[in-house]
């Protein structure tokens, strides 16, 4: 039977599907027009030239076939000499293009323009091709701009460009390029171009569809969907390895760092040897502060006794933590949970079961109740906004149960929450330890109209631990902010 929390992830994909096939066919059509720029890596111009000039050779070709490509630079053109050579030794009409200034061993059969700095050609990285029945045509514009997480600097630059495999708007390009060249172009080049737009550009009444027809755009919107998908594998892949690579260097360091004697965690120097930088980083990291005030009371001022409390506290804060994930002692009183690759949802379930834990943590020696102040988020930020943790439990104190704290400057969203025992917990009166020294027992479970979490008068806490809650103030913050009460860790 399908649950409430799975329905609601279901029915909100369905209806997120819904909503963008409108935007779908547009965008194809944009993108098959060639009336779509979009932002181009040189790492995928590279392939998408390769796959034009792979087509324009793919079977016997038809005269008279044009192509025409700019390489900015010559290095760029001679790692390609041997292919356009082969086009020509083919029948190709072939020009190439480069900016002036370096010297040159003309191409086999190819008709060489040079380029002046100063003009918009010299910026550009182009590949037209047209016969009697195909065209495809790549023209983008160099950004002069990196993408700062790609780690190959000549494959990192950025390109403005759009490309297809309308022979119409292959044409169109074509007659851009022809007027752009002039006279530039050998007079018998001139009239073979002019020749081959005079008999592919629509006249009179004729459509003109800049998309081309069905099948191509078919494919062009087929080649568009792979290369989009291939786009998504490799950053995916790329940013998985630098969130192993933040993993990693998260374990060496916990293995490395000091342990706090009263307890057994890791202190604080963990987190500034981790991140010692800032900026985001690769990993998105869940983080959850508990503040423990009976730290502060004199029952545990003994250092017998802030002893056992404190492994107390840490065997309920790791028990249910995974292999990668760490908790750490900030000071006497203040603890954090590390959890990389957290998602919301994950992090608040875990928060639950470690409030759990110090329910039963409180029972025994030394006699205290281990309650806790929560406050949790998501974030890249480096180092950890823990300083905003600690303001945002300022809300705790009033709080009628997990409330959002608000967005902190690194934009992560903050839920604050306080994890208390009820009043039946305590000794026999509800104000002290009952014989047995037992503090806090397991709070019951609410009554169905019972609300979600309340504070009395008095300031005690009743109603259930807050995991539900949690999910259900969660689920209200995804309204306004890019935390998402469905996403899987």
């Amino acid at each position: 039977m399908e649950g409430p929390l799975t329905h609601a992830a279901r029915t909100r994909a369905e209806h997120a599907f819904v909503a963008t096939l409108g935007d779908t066919t547009r965008v194809a059509q944009d993108r098959a027009a060639g009336s779509r720029p979009e932002r181009l890596s040189k790492r995928l111009l590279v392939d998408i030239s390769h796959a034009v000039e792979k087509a324009v050779m793919a079977g016997r070709v038809e005269p008279p076939t044009v192509v025409v490509a700019l390489f900015q630079r010559l290095a760029h053109f001679d790692r390609e000499r041997a292919v356009y050579e082969r086009m020509a030794q083919a029948g190709v009409t072939v020009v190439v293009g480069f900016v002036t200034g370096e010297d040159h061993e003309p191409p086999r059969g190819v008709d060489v323009v040079e380029l002046t700095p100063d003009e918009p050609m010299a910026d550009e990285w182009t590949v037209v091709a047209l016969g009697p029945q195909a065209g495809a045509f790549l023209v983008a514009t160099d950004q002069h701009a990196y993408d700062p997480a790609d780690r190959a600097v000549e494959l990192s630059r950025v390109f403005d460009g759009r490309w297809g495999f309308s022979r119409t708007q292959a044409a169109s390009e074509l007659a851009r390029l022809r007027f752009a060249l002039g006279s530039r172009l050998d007079p018998a080049v001139a009239r073979t171009v002019d020749d081959l737009l005079a008999r592919t550009m629509p006249s009179g009444g004729q459509q003109a569809s800049s998309a081309g027809t069905p099948g191509e755009t078919w494919a062009t919107t087929s080649l568009y969907h792979m290369i989009d998908r291939m786009r998504d594998a490799h950053a995916g892949t790329r940013e998985l390895r630098d969130q192993l690579a933040d993993a990693h260097a998260a374990a060496g360091t916990r293995a490395t760092v000091p342990t706090d004697p009263a307890s057994g965690l890791p202190t604080a120097e963990f987190l500034q040897r981790w991140t010692p930088r800032g900026g985001p980083g690769a990993l998105q990291v869940g983080l959850a502060l508990f503040d423990v005030p009976a730290f502060d009371e004199p029952a545990l001022q003994d250092p017998r006794a802030a002893y056992h409390a404190g492994h107390r506290v840490a065997a309920a804060l790791s028990e249910p933590l995974g292999p990668v994930d760490v908790a750490v002692r900030l000071d006497e009183r203040t603890f954090v949970v590390v959890v990389p690759g957290a998602s919301s949802r994950h992090l608040a379930e875990l928060a639950d079961r470690i409030t759990e834990g110090l329910v039963l943590a409180s029972e025994g020696y030394p006699g205290v109740p281990l309650e806790a102040r929560i406050a949790t988020t998501t974030t890249r930020a480096r180092p950890f906004p823990i300083g905003d943790l600690h303001a945002a439990l300022a809300h705790a104190d009033d709080a009628d149960g997990p409330v959002d704290a608000g967005p902190t400057p690194s934009g992560g969203r903050i839920v604050v929450a306080l994890a208390a025992a009820g009043p039946d917990d305590a000794g026999p009166d509800g104000d002290g330890p009952d014989g047995d020294g037992r503090h806090v027992r397991a709070v019951p479970e609410p009554a169905a109209d019972a609300g979600w979490f309340s504070l009395h008068d008095d300031g005690e806490a009743t109603g259930p631990l807050p995991r539900r809650v949690a999910q259900e103030t969660l689920g209200r913050l995804t309204a306004s902010s890019d935390i998402d009460v469905f996403d899987e860790r």
